[in-house]
């Protein structure tokens, strides 16, 4: 792939630096949007946005230097991020969120609207840095002799794009979370659909990939989701499970109940690649729409 677009001097610019910062610009412009969406104080929550991000790209580092010490010999490896790329995106989470948790506590603010508004910023963020790792052969995917297989920068033969895979479906999660948000929720359930929806992506696609580190990480978030969502929102998962339970009795059984569901599957994957397309084909005016002036 790309892991350096330019260089100037002996200063190197990396793919997925660049991406990166570009994934923080594009969290903090989805956090932007719903403080006006939901009247809050702008300044403030951008402070605390900023202060999160930070808190997660430290603890990000941190846990990568403790996964790869072998790589950090000389102390400035350290913070040399383009000499010696890597972060970690449970260490990522872990310090972003911890961050937020004291900041909110230190600011007498509530943590759960917090947590959702960060949860979509995260999101976004994660769609972007998930593109910057395909260019710079992170997280990189197991071998593949399909078609569309990669080569990636330090690894052998063709894998899977499965960090493209992993920004497209966090992409769709985006789009549903967005419209979530905009309308009335209870407070803490754009966060844990947000933990759900990560949870889940990362499960689905652990088999793809040459790290499954990350496992026990994925199951813990799909876990945490699921206990954030029926806290705050009062139901009974004892009842869910039995209405899911009759339905995965139906699917097996019934011919036309699976006929259904792939059907409705297929309807919302088409409607929702028709949205994306009609939004990517009119960005512009989208843009425009939330108020973004071009000079």
């Amino acid at each position: 792939m790309i892991p350096v677009l330019f260089s100037i001097g002996s200063l190197s610019v990396s793919s997925y630096g660049v991406f990166l910062a570009l994934g923080i610009c594009f969290g903090i412009f989805l956090v932007w949007r719903l403080c006006r969406a939901w009247d809050l104080d702008e300044e403030k929550i951008l402070d605390l946005t900023v202060l999160t991000f930070i808190g997660g790209l430290v603890g990000a580092r941190a846990y990568f230097v403790i996964l790869n010490l072998q790589y950090f010999i000389s102390p400035l490896n350290l913070i040399l991020i383009n000499k010696v790329p890597g972060l970690n995106f449970w260490g990522g989470i872990l310090g972003g969120w911890l961050t937020l948790y004291f900041a909110a506590r230190r600011f007498k603010m509530d943590f759960w609207q917090l947590a959702d508004i960060a949860l979509v910023g995260m999101i976004g963020g994660l769609i972007l840095s998930d593109v910057g790792c395909f260019f710079g052969g992170c997280n990189i995917g197991i071998p593949s002799s399909a078609f569309f297989g990669v080569t990636m920068v330090g690894s052998l033969g063709k894998r899977w794009p499965i960090q493209l895979i992993e920004s497209l479906l966090l992409s769709i999660s985006l789009v549903k979370i967005w419209s979530e948000a905009t309308h009335f929720h209870q407070r803490g359930k754009i966060a844990s659909l947000g933990f759900i929806y990560i949870g889940i992506i990362k499960l689905m696609l652990d088999p793809l990939k040459q790290d499954h580190s990350g496992r026990i990480f994925s199951l813990s978030f799909v876990l945490l989701g699921l206990t954030i969502y029926y806290k705050v929102t009062k139901q009974n998962p004892i009842k869910h499970l039995k209405i899911f339970g009759n339905f995965l009795v139906k699917f097996i059984v019934d011919s036309e109940v699976r006929k259904r569901v792939v059907q409705i599957v297929y309807k919302s994957w088409y409607n929702q690649k028709t949205i994306i397309g009609w939004k990517l084909r009119n960005l512009k005016k989208l843009l425009r729409r939330f108020n973004v002036k071009f000079s």
